[in-house]
Order: structure tokens, then C-alpha cells, then sequence
């Protein structure tokens, strides 16, 4: 397809409000998406397969009738954003950028992933398919996480996310691990004229948060390393003169490979018990970090593919965000992140360049016809 018709998809794609507080638009970027697959990859002996869970639709295509029982390569993209303004959800084209929900998370990635899977998935010496998924931004686990609990495995995940900045030249072949934790504080009801009467479970909560935050202060900048992040204090009595009894503090963990306090649950309850010990500790959810190896063929060919587009060299760097990679890491695949270039994912300023949206169909392309494959070489440009 040319850049002006991939536009032209991406601008339809945007304009399905495809919010996880709107099924319909959601149904609808999913639809999107299958028809777009079935109609560019007529002919060419692709299943699509289906997938549904809680009712989240995701699905996978492939060369042939039954599904291999391991992917050399997969396209991972989600077509599920976050709420905007009614505005954004009409891609508009200004002065060489591209403004809209999805341009840069990841909309137009996805339009570009199935693009260049039905280009070469007949003309590939390995197995090759585009994971498209509903549900990434609430977590992927009715999306990608059941797909690979239903078997799909692959040797080399790309999920085309935002976090390469416009003017960066990075790929992420390593995320944050991350964890989402519910701290809960007891004490006893009083009326608030009479505090010694009572134990303010709200204090308790404070004197938590400091300690925490204490241990963890807000970065000034752009930092690498494991983050403890106060989501939430949450305590209502409903009157004004009403001691607490019960307060909650939830906390968004981001950590680095081989944090020793937060390694597992166990040290997830141990970190908040050294600081509290009558707190109770739930911890809702425990990712680990996605990881590809920065010396294996699949990052050099994708690292060289870059390079040889956009003629800079390319750092690989760590991301802060947790993606659906992570889903394929804990049965033992690899899995990066490369997106289009852009500003200003989940804000009023969602946007991309002109150029990086040029630089990444070209980009994909190169590295899917030039990757190594064991015992087969690659395609000729």
C-alpha cells in the first residue's frame, strides 16, 4: 500500500472510539482490523483465528490451516485507547504531524503491522503473524495473556508501542517489571471531638505515605531505576466528625530486573511490612520485566533495519511502561517494543510525525525481509 492509502486506514481506524467504556467501539476497531487482514491477505492461504475471553476479542493470523506450534515472529498491537477528546478521534494532518487518539498509541502501528504481514507472509522463510488485541491498555489479560495460555508461542515479539520520543533513536528491548498493591489500615471509630477515643486509620495511612515516598521520592527526571508510585489514599466516613477506621493505599510498583525487594510477593509483603507491620497487603498483580537480548540476531537485524532507514544509529534502551510483551517473557519468549516515534501518549497532544510514520512501515518492511532465520538466508532486497 502507498503512505497516502495507510493514512487513509489509520484515519478510519481513529475515528472508532474504542474506549474499554465503549463495547461497541470497541467490537468495531476489532472488526476494523479482521476485514482488513481477510481483504489485504486474500488469496493468500491465511487463517484468521479468533479468540474471546470475558468478552474481549483478540485474534492471530497465520500462513496455512492450523496454527504453528511456534511463531519465528509476531506483531503485537492493541486497537483499545484511552478516553480523549471528542476531537481527537479525527485524525488531522498539520504542519508534517499527525494528531489524533492512536496515531501514537497504537493505532497507526497496528494498521502498519498487518500491512506488512499480508506483504509477506507468502514470501517469508519463517512463521510470521500480527497479534491484534483489545484489552493492552487494562492490563492484556483477556487479550494477548489468553491467547498464550492458550498455546501461541513465539520466538520474537515486537509490540509496537509509544515511548520512543520523535526526535529518539531507540528501541526497548528491555521493560520494567511492575506490581499493583493494595495497602489497607485498621483502627477503631470515634467521634472526632473525643480523638483519644479512637485510632485514625487515615494517620496510619499518612505515616505509611511518608515513609514510602521517603524511601522513594519522585524522580526530577527521566530515572531507570525501580519507582514506588502513591496512586491513591482513599478513607471516607462520611461525615466530618468521624475518626476513620479503615484507610487504603494503593501503590504502583515499577521495578528493574533482580530488585531484590520486590522480587516476588513475598518481598512485595515484606517491603510494606518492615514499614508497617499491622498493614495487610494484597497484591493484586506481579509482571515481570520483558526482555530481548541485545546480542541475539532478532535485536541486531531489527536494531541494523532501523539504522539502514533512518541512517542514525539506534540505542536500546529500558521502557517505564508495562506492555503485553510480558505475557510472552514468563513462558520463556522475547519480547520488544517499537512503535512509531511520537509525543504525548494518553494527553491532549497525542501525535506523531509524518516522517516517523514513513520511517516505520519502511523500518518493518526491512526487517521482515531481512531477518536470519537458522539454516536459511534472507530474503534478497
Amino acid at each position: 500500500m502507498t503512505i497516502e492509502e495507510l493514512l487513509e486506514k489509520t484515519q478510519e481506524l481513529i475515528a472508532i472510539q474504542s474506549t474499554a467504556d465503549n463495547p461497541q467501539g470497541m467490537r468495531e476497531a476489532y472488526d476494523y482490523m479482521v476485514n482488513f487482514v481477510r481483504e489485504r491477505a486474500k488469496g493468500k492461504g491465511v487463517t484468521l483465528e479468533e479468540f474471546e475471553r470475558n468478552g474481549v476479542k483478540s485474534f492471530l493470523a497465520f500462513r496455512g490451516k492450523k496454527r504453528p506450534s511456534g511463531f519465528h515472529i509476531l506483531l503485537n498491537g492493541h486497537v483499545d485507547v484511552v478516553p480523549g477528546k471528542p476531537s481527537q478521534f479525527k485524525l488531522q494532518i498539520k504542519d508534517g504531524k499527525l494528531y489524533g487518539r492512536g496515531v501514537y498509541d497504537m493505532k497507526a502501528a497496528c494498521i502498519i503491522m498487518a500491512e506488512v504481514f499480508c506483504e509477506f507472509v507468502d514470501n517469508v522463510p519463517y512463521e510470521l503473524g500480527p497479534q491484534i488485541v483489545t484489552d493492552e491498555e487494562t492490563g492484556g489479560f483477556d487479550g494477548t495473556n489468553y491467547q498464550v495460555q492458550q498455546g501461541v508461542r513465539s520466538d520474537f515479539v515486537i509490540c509496537g508501542e509509544a515511548g520512543r520520543k520523535s526526535v529518539s533513536h531507540e528501541l526497548a528491548n528491555e521493560t520494567k517489571g511492575g506490581a499493583l498493591v493494595d495497602v489497607e489500615f485498621f483502627g477503631r471509630a470515634a467521634h472526632a471531638g473525643y480523638p483519644w477515643k479512637g485510632d485514625n486509620a487515615s494517620v496510619r495511612a499518612a505515616n505509611f505515605v511518608k515513609k514510602v515516598h521517603d524511601m522513594f521520592p519522585t524522580p526530577d527526571d527521566e530515572y531507570h531505576g525501580t519507582t514506588v508510585t502513591v496512586t491513591a489514599v482513599l478513607s471516607e466516613t462520611g461525615v466530618h466528625n468521624r475518626i476513620p477506621e479503615h484507610a487504603l493505599v494503593r501503590l504502583d510498583l515499577r521495578t528493574v530486573p533482580n530488585d531484590k525487594h520486590f522480587s516476588d510477593e513475598h518481598s512485595i509483603h515484606k517491603f510494606v511490612k518492615d514499614i508497617d507491620p499491622t498493614a495487610l497487603v494484597t497484591v493484586r498483580h506481579i509482571a515481570l520485566p520483558a526482555f530481548a537480548d541485545p546480542e541475539g540476531e532478532f535485536m541486531q537485524d531489527l536494531r541494523q533495519a532501523a539504522e539502514a532507514v533512518e541512517n542514525k544509529p539506534f540505542n536500546l534502551v529500558r521502557r517505564h511502561g508495562i506492555g503485553d510483551g510480558r505475557h510472552f517473557v514468563e513462558v520463556g519468549g522475547q519480547a520488544c517494543e517499537f512503535g512509531i516515534a511520537g509525543e504525548d501518549h494518553h494527553g491532549g497532544d497525542e501525535h506523531a510525525t509524518l516522517k516517523a510514520f514513513e520511517n516505520y512501515y519502511a523500518t518493518m518492511r526491512q526487517f521482515l525481509r531481512n531477518t536470519r532465520v537458522p539454516g536459511q538466508l534472507p530474503l534478497q532486497k
